[in-house]
């Protein structure tokens, strides 16, 4: 994979500042002082015959819980096995602040809350930077379980930001223990049968490797993928044990917190202005029939897209299959729109054209008639 990532990308990781400060004081040890680091990677193809009479598109993938970047390179190597009618301007790939190389940087700072909220507000702190560099070109944010609720939040947070949400088994509305602090509770038999899926510290790399092989949520991954994800999670300590860059107590967390975030973002899917396509495994039962019922009735511009056979994780179980129909979804929403211009306008044409939409605009909002209160 690295051979092919190689042959058709420029790579470069990246260190920036998470956003700040964080949703909850719980997030950091110190809150309102402690800043958190994110690391991420961009490709960008090497090809120099891409169409200039085709779209740019920008691809920003977030991974689920547990997991980290990694899970995406095997999509990134592969994307350009398949003919597309745009061409690729950037890709990027983000370890949440919790996950992977971003918790070996924070590992002294992290707390004990993780709102998946500032996951997505990260996101869109690094698309912000990566995105806005003079290139005209439509932004697709793409995420699986945790990341697809987060790509959800992009369209909230930022409406014109992303032109394309893509959601992969997103996780939004599931069951919880009723409490009167709307926060999520978990009954002790799902957190122990969560908790005997998760470890960070092992004896020894056979140790390690057996339990992501066979005891792990990863046994039925790909196996390209799963290698990678031991290569990259594993952290050889001095007297040979072994380590993972997440840590127990943080990747346990992620299935404390969707509550009540996931209140918030419920009541605001109606303001999604983006196309959202959800897929979905006909096999998962993490997430409850519901939440995709909630999602198509909640959300505009909605697209639901069935994998048959496919489980939670069909992200990295059915890879391939996974990325013909993120591919299919991007080619067709751009080509349902107009190539984005990059020509540059002179000073006097941007006058001219400012001048034009601001005599549309004010013939717009004023004109005289009888006056109301607004209404709300």
């Amino acid at each position: 994979m690295d051979e092919l990532l190689r042959s058709r990308y420029s790579k470069s990781t990246r260190v920036i500042k998470a956003t700040f400060p964080r949703a909850n004081d719980d997030s950091t040890l110190v809150p309102h002082k402690d800043t958190l680091n994110l690391v991420y990677d961009l490709y960008t193809p090497t090809a120099k015959s891409q169409d200039h009479c085709r779209s740019h598109v920008n691809l920003l993938f977030l991974h689920g819980s547990g997991m980290s970047r990694c899970v995406w390179e095997y999509h990134v190597a592969h994307l350009q096995d398949y003919e597309l009618n745009w061409n690729i301007h950037k890709i990027v790939l983000v370890d949440q602040a919790t996950h992977g190389d971003s918790a070996m940087l924070n590992q002294d700072k992290l707390g004990v809350n993780f709102d998946w909220s500032d996951g997505a507000r990260d996101a869109c702190k690094i698309a912000e930077v990566e995105f806005s560099d003079g290139v005209a070109a439509h932004n697709v944010v793409i995420g699986h379980s945790m990341g697809g609720f987060q790509a959800l939040c992009c369209g909230v947070l930022m409406p014109n930001l992303f032109q394309l949400l893509i959601t992969i088994e997103p996780v939004v509305l599931m069951h919880n223990m009723i409490n009167v602090h709307d926060r999520t509770v978990l009954p002790t038999k799902l957190y122990q049968g969560l908790n005997s899926k998760i470890r960070d510290s092992f004896k020894d790399g056979k140790e390690y490797e057996d339990f992501m092989r066979n005891g792990s949520f990863f046994k039925a991954v790909h196996p390209e993928i799963l290698q990678r994800m031991i290569d990259f999670e594993r952290v050889s300590m001095c007297d040979g044990t072994i380590r993972t860059k997440i840590n127990r107590e943080q990747n346990i967390m992620c299935y404390l917190t969707l509550f009540p975030t996931s209140y918030w973002l419920l009541d605001s899917l109606k303001y999604i202005k983006a196309p959202v396509v959800s897929i979905v495994a006909e096999l998962a039962r993490w997430s409850p029939k519901e939440n995709q019922e909630t999602l198509k009735r909640q959300i505009p511009n909605f697209t639901q897209d069935v994998v048959p056979g496919a489980d939670h994780l069909v992200n990295i179980e059915k890879p391939l299959e996974t990325l013909r129909r993120i591919i299919c979804h991007i080619s067709r929403y751009v080509a349902s729109k107009k190539v984005p211009s990059n020509s540059d306008l002179s000073n006097d044409e941007r006058r001219e054209k400012f001048n034009i939409q601001f005599y549309k605009f004010r013939a717009a909002r004023v004109e005289d008639g009888p006056m109301a209160l607004a209404k709300f």
